[in-house]
């Protein structure tokens, strides 16, 4: 396999993965309303297609910029879902590791 068919496959993979678990995500909320899979959903494209975009928009030498914000931005929205997934185990599991945390 050369390396512009396993980049090829790669990146297939990835996308595939990452439409699986948004449609996971917007399942889970529309049945259950749970929000946490969707800030997991919005990392995942800020770290996927939006990074991917941004950095085809800006030369090599800036890519390092658009990697920062990315990653800022990823990891902001995966807070909000440990946040939102403690918020809900608040009511369900008092006795888990959130006493840690307050």
């Amino acid at each position: 396999m050369s390396d512009e068919q396993l980049k090829t496959l790669l990146n297939l993979l990835n996308y595939t993965l990452g439409i699986i678990i948004s449609l996971f995500s917007i399942k889970l909320y529309i049945k259950r309303e749970l929000t946490a899979p969707l800030y997991i959903t919005c990392a995942i494209i800020v770290a996927g297609p939006i990074e991917n975009l941004l950095m085809s928009m800006v030369s090599p030498k800036e890519w390092w910029i658009v990697d920062g914000i990315t990653s800022i931005l990823f990891l902001i929205f995966l807070l909000l879902a440990v946040l939102d997934l403690a918020n809900a185990s608040k009511a369900t599991v008092p006795n888990t590791i959130l006493p840690l945390f307050r």
